[in-house]
């Protein structure tokens, strides 16, 4: 076997190692959040930062379902490298939801993707009173077109959000059913 072979040969083994099943009924997610999907994901199993957990159904290039638990104030969603143009955003326990669905904006088109806001609107997430949002982006790396939506809730001075993006062409349309009956299904509690 040459050498070029035997070293993709481990990448791929070691990216499905990258993955856990995650089966229907209630699955833990960090200290606080629980989320009851109806059928199966795939569980990043490492490389996620603190308060992150993230889920695809037909890979992570295509779709993700991407939880964020329990977020300070003064935390940023997850650690960004610094960069000398652009401050990176930290969420506030005082935000309003426009200004939350602004850091996300910030936080998701870091690296020079297109971010276009869609809707935004009170919705029930977590048992509390929070909201839903819609975006569109192109990411920067393979200018795939990309459709979202997210749920958030501020509870007890943190931020607790879901969000589900998708390529545009099949995949959003297939699982935006499904991300949105996990986002349904979290709770916010021990």
């Amino acid at each position: 076997m040459s050498r070029s072979l035997l070293l993709l040969l481990v990448l791929f083994l070691s990216g499905c190692a990258a993955m856990a099943k995650i089966e229907p009924g209630e699955v833990k997610l960090g200290e606080a959040m629980t989320a009851t999907p109806d059928s199966a994901w795939n569980r990043l199993a490492i490389g996620t930062p603190k308060n992150t957990e993230v889920w695809t159904s037909d890979g992570l290039p295509l779709d993700r379902l991407v939880f964020y638990v329990g977020i300070a104030d003064g935390e940023p969603l997850a650690p960004l490298r610094e960069r000398s143009d652009r401050q990176i955003p930290k969420f506030r326990a005082a935000m309003p939801a426009h200004e939350i669905v602004e850091m996300y904006e910030v936080f998701a088109s870091y690296d020079g993707s297109t971010f276009q806001r869609g809707k935004l609107a009170p919705a029930q997430f977590a048992s509390s009173e929070g909201f839903r949002f819609e975006f569109a982006r192109v990411r920067k790396g393979d200018e795939l077109d990309m459709r979202g939506v997210a749920y958030a809730a501020v509870r007890g001075g943190k931020l607790y959000m879901l969000v589900f993006e998708a390529a545009r062409t099949h995949y959003y349309g297939k699982h935006l059913a499904r991300a949105e009956a996990v986002a349904r299904s979290v709770r916010i509690g021990r």
